[in-house]
Order: C-alpha cells, then structure tokens, then sequence
C-alpha cells in the first residue's frame, strides 16, 4: 500500500498536528497557496514533498514550482493544481492537453471535499490553516492499494 498525504493553503503556517497526521506517508503533495517555502521544508523532514505554487504565492515560490505538476505513483498517474473551476471543466482542459490521469488533486476552495467525473478522481485536502465552511482546518490521506483509491480526510 501506498499513502501519499495531501494538503494544500497552508498560507505560510504549519500546524504541529501534520507532523502525526501524516507520519508514515510516502509522499507529500501541497496543492498551493504554500504560502513560505519553510513549510515546505518542514513537510520535507516528514516524506518526500511535491508541490505546486496558488494564487496567493509570490516569489520564490512561483520560480520554484509549477502550475500543474503531472506524475505517477503506484501505477496511478496524477495531476496537482491550485485551481481547477470544476471537474467538468478541468477535464476538457485535461483532454485539450493530452493528458490522461487518475487522480487530481487540488486546493483554493478551503474546503475538503471528494467527486468522480469521467472515471478521475477529484480531492481536494481543504485548508491546513484556514477552513472554510468547516470549523476545523483539514488534510487528507489518500491510500492506493491493489489499484484502488482510499482518501480519509482528517480534521484537526
């Protein structure tokens, strides 16, 4: 099995909480509004970090990271954004780029939340710093094992 932690707006703050939520995973994806790059260091002392930069980052985190990260991990291939409007459009966007992936994973909403459309999964963590319509901040862990997708959102 595979777990790969998922967070996103973090907004320049991690919470002492991530540590133990994600002890154990095998990767770490930040979905953007990173915030300072020293929340990704500390992610780093925790599993392997992937990251892509928000709306609200500025440099160095815009020169440092990309929009749209595409990559594979256990046979499952994914993609990591901030923004993706809704499923239905990020899909076309998806198809006009030739893409075809499993999972996306996304922030910008602060709100966690899981959908299927044209076989993809969509998870978005929420906010690890700043919840909205939740009065707790949230990640999530997604597990992959024997192809299959399990996300469990954790609130904190």
């Amino acid at each position: 099995m595979k777990r790969i932690g998922l967070i996103s707006d973090t907004h320049g703050s991690l919470a002492a909480e991530i540590f133990d939520l994600f002890a154990g995973v095998d990767l770490i994806v930040h979905a953007g509004d990173v915030g300072k790059e020293e929340v990704l260091i500390e992610l780093r002392t925790i599993a392997p970090v992937r990251a892509v930069y928000g709306n609200v980052d500025a440099f160095p985190i815009r020169g440092q990271y990309p929009r749209i990260d595409f990559f594979e991990m256990a046979g499952k291939r994914f993609c990591l954004t901030h923004i993706i409007g809704s499923p239905k459009s990020f899909a076309y966007e998806l198809f006009k780029m030739n893409k075809k992936v499993d999972v996306v994973v996304y922030g910008h909403t602060h709100k966690a939340e899981q959908t299927e459309f044209e076989q993809i999964l969509f998870v978005n963590p929420g906010s690890a710093s700043q919840p909205r319509n939740s009065p707790k901040r949230s990640v999530a862990i997604l597990e992959i094992e024997g192809g299959l997708f399990a996300v469990k959102v954790k609130y904190f």
